[in-house]
């Protein structure tokens, strides 16, 4: 079965764990209310002046089509402004910023991306960037982002603990675009930029264990809980390794510390207690596996891993629809694939039992057919009977 690994923040829209113990910046998109409110900003210059300029003269207009509830108004409005002055940032911000609220979120992207292509390295602009690319699944505009906004951080004093994590996150993020030379190349420069602080040897050993590099990953993590006993990354992650090696007691103990820890919190107990939910399932133990995974689910709601767990029981156990409903949960919450990029397995039938649940779900049968042989002839034995159920289910359709 799947380990997952601890991930860094959790943004608005879902929960995302990346390997380091520091908050990303996440912006805060505006609400209808919010921008209304905008829309009380009075352009400064006399009426002449404002309507003798065609940017501010489309300004005004958004803003008085804001005023009166008219986003979509406003919106062609701020996107005419764009075009009569493309280096303004705060321009490109209200437009992507509106087609948002207006659930457009691709074209909201598209929209800030332009911005800083005319406008430059706008520290808003990036942040908006970096969060939706994460949320899209692009990490390797994410990793951009974050590398370009740690630079203009820089330049601030004050700013190095975030400048800190933004190389954190650019770090892990390249590590899960499949860059494992830039992640490792820039956790090595942030370990010399701090080489006290945790988040270098967190961000390095994340890199290693995404590699399959255990030994050293694990050499990191250790010298991390040297430092600090019950940090919960170094021992989820541990917990991990031991299960990669097939050490299942070892793999327990590391989650059953993470649940002992005081100030553990219901995010990582609820990574916890889903790891160790598959150990039991694992073993056969299908009660308190599904007991364990209910719980995950009480202490988050909003994370994938425990409704893909969940899905993965159910199917094993026969009942085939619930199995479908619990996946379905955990798609919706997945959609930039974060659970799935960090679930790893020692048998690769379980990766292709998720994979195939999400293909029906996602009506690619297909895949779904090609996927659910692969488990049939495979070496799960447990598996086969669902595998065979849900190949005459697709070929009766």
């Amino acid at each position: 079965m799947a380990r997952r690994n601890r991930w860094l923040v959790a943004l608005a829209a879902g929960g995302l764990w990346l390997g380091a113990a520091h908050a990303a910046p996440t912006p805060t998109l505006p609400t209808r209310a919010q921008l209304t409110a905008k829309a009380r900003i009075t352009p400064k210059g006399t009426a002449k002046d404002r309507f003798a300029a065609p940017e501010l003269a489309h300004r005004v207009a958004g803003f008085t089509r804001l005023r009166a509830g008219d986003r979509a108004g406003a919106l062609v409005a701020f996107e005419a402004a764009t075009r009569a002055e493309p280096q303004d940032p705060s321009l490109w911000r209200m437009v992507g910023d509106l087609r948002f609220t207006l659930d457009q979120p691709e074209a909201a992207m598209a929209a800030w991306q332009e911005g800083l292509e005319r406008a430059g390295d706008d520290r808003l602009l990036l942040e908006r960037v970096l969060r939706g690319a994460v949320e899209q699944g692009d990490y390797v505009s994410a990793a951009d982002a974050a590398e370009r906004l740690a630079v203009v951080m820089d330049r601030h004093a004050g700013a190095e603990e975030r400048v800190r994590t933004l190389m954190a996150y650019q770090s892990e993020l390249a590590t899960l675009a499949g860059d494992f030379t830039t992640g490792e190349q820039v956790a090595r420069d942030l370990m010399k930029r701090a080489p006290e602080a945790l988040d270098g040897r967190l961000a390095l050993a994340y890199v290693h264990l995404q590699a399959q590099e255990l030994d050293d990953a694990e050499a990191l993590y250790r010298d991390v809980l040297a430092a600090e006993p019950a940090h919960p990354v170094a021992l989820n992650n541990l917990g991990n390794i031991h299960y990669l090696r097939r050490d299942l007691d070892g793999a327990a103990a590391h989650f059953e510390a993470i649940l002992e820890a005081p100030e553990a919190g219901p995010y990582n107990e609820s990574i916890a207690l889903s790891n160790l939910a598959e150990l039991l399932q694992i073993q056969g133990g299908y009660r308190g596996a599904e007991d364990l995974y209910r719980a995950s689910i009480d202490a988050r709601p909003d994370g994938a891993w425990g409704y893909m767990g969940l899905a993965a029981l159910r199917d094993i156990t026969g009942r085939y629809d619930e199995a479908v409903d619990a996946m379905i949960s955990g798609w919706e919450r997945d959609q930039n694939r974060l659970t799935r990029l960090n679930m790893h397995f020692y048998e690769p039938e379980w990766a292709w039992q998720r994979d195939a649940l999400i293909a029906e779900i996602e009506g690619d049968a297909a895949r779904a057919e090609r996927l659910w042989t692969q488990v049939l002839h495979g070496e799960v034995a447990v598996l086969h009977k669902a595998a065979a159920w849900h190949l005459t289910a697709l070929a009766s359709e």
